[in-house]
């Protein structure tokens, strides 16, 4: 094998391996939302649906994580904020108030369940 071949298969071995994936999340905060349904599936990941469209990317149009499920590692704090959030969207639910969303999406996974989730909720009234 010559050297400049030998070279040229270490470069692009060493290119390919570094590349990473990633998402194209946009950031975006929403009007006044009412929730209609909280969905958790086997893996316990909360699922919220909106009367109303929030996004054309999330699921329906309505539909986003209640969290980032890529976060990793999942530690104490992560998941304290995790159950406050839970428990805000709970209350709002309940109580029948709008809330406003700070929430990421991905328009290049449009529809896609991974496609949307909250960041942030704020009860409104």
């Amino acid at each position: 094998m010559n050297r400049q071949f030998t070279i040229s298969i270490t470069a692009a071995v060493l290119l390919l391996g570094s590349t990473t994936a990633s998402a194209a999340y946009t950031v975006a905060t929403s009007p006044p939302l009412s929730i209609d349904s909280i969905y958790m599936n086997e893996w316990g990941d909360p699922f919220v649906r909106f009367s109303t469209a929030v996004n054309s990317s999330c699921i329906e149009g309505n539909s986003l994580y209640l969290y980032n499920r890529e976060v990793s590692p999942v530690d104490e704090a992560v998941k304290e904020r995790r159950k406050n959030k839970m428990a805000m969207t709970l209350s709002a639910k309940l109580s029948g108030s709008r809330v406003v969303i700070e929430y990421y999406y991905d328009s290049t996974k449009y529809g896609a369940w991974d496609a949307c989730y909250i960041h942030g909720i704020r009860i409104v009234d």
